[in-house]
């Protein structure tokens, strides 16, 4: 006895340890169907155990050594099959390699032997077998089960001479005969067999003679499968005809047999009893048998739908889990995904959250009724690629749909010691409004200019994107990006002089408050006491604590404020608001905090007096108060300047109203109200009293004398050293570091689109660098203007852009209608990349450092594009994984 297992569509018999037969190895069609495998296999042998079990998911049998397990190819178009010699070693056999192939044949007894012949017909003789007693079990008028292949054949005869005969062909046309004549080579047997045609029979015409005899119509019914041809005076086969093989005689399948001498007893008789005509009359019979029975054929056919169907749902409900934990940012995998184990991660523990009131789930992961379950790390890291390819190949098409783009590219570091370079894409819609995108993050070892660029072009080049089609390109302000000779910025423009360089405006900003704080020394001075009382009380539990029990103590209400003090940052451009509102909002928290300290903490005290000393001063009290007013000013440029849909227009117009509002405080009357209100709050700490600062001398060498004047008041002091001096110092560090994006081509664009009466020189200078039709512009312009004026009172750029897109406008004014995409494409700021920081400290954190670049790079994407990916097609991905699976040996049957 050998035993047979199947695993997938493999069906494979192992040598026996007895000498018997060696392992056959069956590739079947993605149909096929274990359990009617082992059905048809109940009814070949009627010596076979009709026992079986059912282990891991795939079905073992035990069969007989001399049991016939082959299939007809033309019912299940089986792809491989090779029988292994039993001399095989067991190594060799499961390698299938340095073993000789043997074949399978019966005999006219029906007993299985090994000889060398045909691999087709080993497979076709013994599968007509199978193919009748499968439809034996659900038909009553099929051939009975038989090995006896003469019981085949007289099968075969009784259908084939039941069909369309020729006995009365003087019924048929000349042109009938002529198209069914064997001897013609445009006959085809098949075809002839599938319109229920049987073999061409003759037989009211004159039969010629060859060497004294001619042929006899009487063998007709004696070898039930020849045919004549009238034309060649020939006899043929027709079974052998309609499925030829390597073994088939050719005499009777393309010459014809003529020696009528020696037909009846001796040529017809052993051409009957060859492989070939056998293996012929096997097809044919399974062939016939396939077409009657196509009930139970659409039966599997429709289990195989079933199957597929429940394969492709369970695969979408492992990408739906995986899109959660990716867009979530959340961990997939536990420390440890054993059976024993009380948590196995966030992506195991949904699946078994989910499989409560998921049948799917249920059976497949639970149940385990596959043996696979494709839960693992390599699969989970599969499914995430092909997940964030086809947000990215979403992305790749509507870039290249808009025609123009800019770039967007900043640097960080990660926790695991990697630069990792974000590459944002900017572009316009449809609808005329910008749009920026994530490309992904691209590891670098350094950050040098001449890495960064070909790291650019090498990405922009590897998702299709043109370089000459960049028209803008906007990093920070660090030298290797914004080198006017061999910065990033130059070496693209080198390639394409119209990728003009924006420095990120929210940059700019950020640079001129750190300038503020590093040029003036009372804002230093008060800049770094708060730095200091942040790490004083923030590094210690037990100082916070009594931080904690102030604030609880005193009942202090800041409503929406903090509630515990900031750290300061120059990377972080909204903290310093954040640290001067905690302090002035838990002022008096903080000053009993360190007093409490500062009498109980015998090793901390004298540092908790000290800055008691410098914070309950009045000048302390001043700065902060009037620094807050300032920085929430700032603070509304700064996060409009960090949006992705703002523009050009907007930022200019945006900067410009916030200078002039720094502008309007430098007078007499807003410094009296500020003076006036800290000292309310003065009154309201217990503050000590105003006093004017040590007057410094000038050295005696250097001349001698004061360095400020000798009647000063002290409201004189704090107006012209602080207030002015902190107002003027940031009003002109805007002024000059905006200066640098005020590009004389987007004032041109501006122009264009926003004034009724644009410069002439604007339209040239579009004219010049684009190449814009300067007529066609000026048209169009004046026209749009006119049409924009009857229904809008104000003259508002973005109203503008909204007109020409929700009315449609586009088709009538394509040449503004372009000037406006690309003004819209000019990026304004690098937020975008500081965002996607932000998303990669969540992805990759302290337990998760050993993350693959490939892996970070999909949750990435997956969740910085969150609306793409949430609308991703499941079937799509199920595609591509079964397409690409067949290297990695697929377990479950997906189409």
């Amino acid at each position: 006895m050998v035993k047979l297992e199947f695993e997938g569509f493999k069906v494979r018999v192992p040598r026996s340890t007895q000498g018997g037969p060696g392992g056959l190895i069956y590739q079947f069609p993605d149909p096929f169907d274990p359990v009617i495998f082992f059905g048809l296999m109940a009814n070949i042998d009627p010596d076979l155990p009709k026992t079986f079990r059912n282990i891991d998911g795939h079905v073992e049998i035990s069969v007989g050594e001399t049991s016939n397990i082959v299939w007809c190819s033309k019912f299940l178009h089986v792809e491989k099959i090779k029988i292994w010699s039993s001399k095989c070693p067991e190594s060799a056999l499961s390698k299938k390699r340095n073993c000789s192939p043997q074949n399978v044949f019966l005999n006219e007894s029906g007993i299985s032997k090994r000889k060398e012949f045909g691999l087709a017909g080993a497979i076709c003789l013994i599968g007509v077998l199978a193919i009748l007693f499968f439809l034996k079990l659900s038909s009553s008028d099929i051939v009975p089960n038989t090995k006896d292949i003469n019981q085949i054949q007289n099968a075969v005869s009784s259908d084939v001479v039941t069909s369309k005969s020729d006995q009365t062909t003087n019924t048929l046309l000349e042109s009938d005969n002529f198209i069914r004549d064997p001897g013609e080579k445009s006959t085809n047997a098949l075809i002839l067999f599938s319109s229920g045609f049987g073999p061409y029979q003759p037989n009211n015409i004159i039969f010629p003679q060859h060497s004294g005899r001619k042929f006899c119509p009487e063998w007709y019914s004696s070898f039930p499968w020849i045919e004549y041809s009238p034309s060649s005076n020939s006899a043929f086969c027709f079974y052998c005809r309609a499925f030829p093989s390597n073994t088939s005689d050719p005499t009777f399948v393309s010459v014809g047999f003529k020696q009528w001498s020696k037909a009846s007893y001796k040529s017809f008789p052993q051409h009957e009893k060859s492989f070939g005509h056998k293996e012929a009359s096997a097809k044919l019979a399974g062939y016939k048998s396939s077409k009657k029975s196509e009930s139970i054929i659409s039966k599997v056919n429709t289990h195989h739908q079933k199957i597929v169907a429940d394969n492709r749902a369970y695969l979408k409900c492992i990408l739906d889990s995986l899109l959660y934990c990716a867009r979530q940012g959340i961990a997939f995998r536990g420390h440890r995904e054993d059976e024993d184990s009380s948590n196995k991660g966030n992506f195991l523990e949904l699946l078994t959250l989910r499989a409560n009131n998921n049948d799917i789930i249920q059976r497949y992961f639970i149940e385990k009724e596959k043996t696979f379950c494709y839960v693992s790390g390599d699969y989970t890291n599969t499914f995430l690629e092909y997940l964030a390819n086809i947000v990215i190949k979403n992305i790749i098409d509507n870039v290249i749909a808009a025609g123009i783009f800019s770039i967007i590219v900043d640097e960080t570091q990660d926790l695991s010691r990697h630069e990792q370079v974000a590459i944002i894409i900017r572009y316009a819609t449809k609808d005329l409004s910008p749009a920026e995108v994530f490309l992904g993050f691209y590891k670098t070892e350094t950050t040098n200019r001449e890495t960064l660029s070909v790291l650019i072009k090498s990405t922009l080049v590897s998702h299709g994107l043109k370089i000459e089609n960049i028209r803008g390109q906007c990093y920070d302000g660090a030298a290797s990006m914004r080198g006017s000779y061999k910065g990033v910025q130059a070496r693209i423009r080198e390639e394409n002089h119209l990728a003009m360089y924006i420095h990120c405006n929210a940059h700019i900003l950020n640079l001129c408050l750190i300038d503020l704080a590093k040029q003036v020394s009372y804002v230093r001075n008060v800049f770094g006491t708060l730095n200091t009382l942040h790490n004083f009380i923030g590094a210690s539990s037990k100082r916070h604590a009594i931080f904690e029990k102030m604030y609880s103590v005193l009942n202090v209400s800041t409503c929406d404020g903090p509630k515990t003090l900031k750290s300061l940052s120059d990377t972080r451009w909204s903290c310093r608001l954040d640290a001067l509102k905690a302090v002035l909002l838990n002022f008096q928290t903080v000053v009993s905090t360190l007093e409490d300290i500062s009498e109980n903490d015998a090793v901390y005290g004298s540092d908790a007096n000290a800055l008691l000393k410098s914070i309950n001063t009045f000048e302390f009290l001043f700065c902060i108060y009037f620094l807050k007013n300032i920085m929430l000013l700032t603070n509304v440029l700064s996060k409009y300047l960090q949006s992705s849909s703002i523009i050009y227009s907007n930022v200019q117009s945006m900067a410009k109203e916030t200078i002039q509002e720094l502008c309007n405080m430098r007078c007499e009357e807003s410094f009296n109200n500020t003076w006036n209100e800290v000292d309310i709050l003065r009154k309201q700490y217990n503050v000590s009293s105003l006093i004017l600062p040590r007057k410094q001398k000038i050295p005696a060498k250097l001349g001698g004398g004061l360095k400020e004047v000798e009647n000063t008041t002290i409201n004189k002091h704090y107006k012209i050293n602080i207030y002015f001096a902190v107002l003027d110092n940031i009003i002109n560090d805007m002024g000059e570091r905006f200066e640098e994006n005020n590009l004389y081509v987007l004032n041109c664009m501006q122009d264009i689109l926003l004034n009724d009466m644009p410069n002439n020189n604007s339209f040239k200078e579009i004219n010049k660098m684009y190449g814009f039709d300067e007529d066609n512009l000026k048209a169009e312009t004046t026209i749009l203007n006119r049409m924009y004026k009857t229904v809008h009172d104000q003259n508002n750029l973005q109203s503008k852009i909204n007109f020409i897109a929700l009315e449609n406008y586009k088709a009538g004014f394509p040449t503004l209608t372009r000037l406006v995409q690309l003004f819209i494409t000019i990026p304004t700021n690098s937020a975008s990349c500081e965002r996607s920081f932000s998303c990669l400290r969540r992805l990759k954190t302290y337990l998760r450092t050993t993350m693959g670049q490939s892996r970070l790079n999909s949750l990435g994407i997956l969740q910085i594009e969150r609306e793409r990916s949430s609308l991703i097609d499941k079937d799509e991905v199920i595609d591509k994984f079964s397409a690409a699976a067949e290297c990695r040996g697929r377990r479950l049957l997906l189409q």
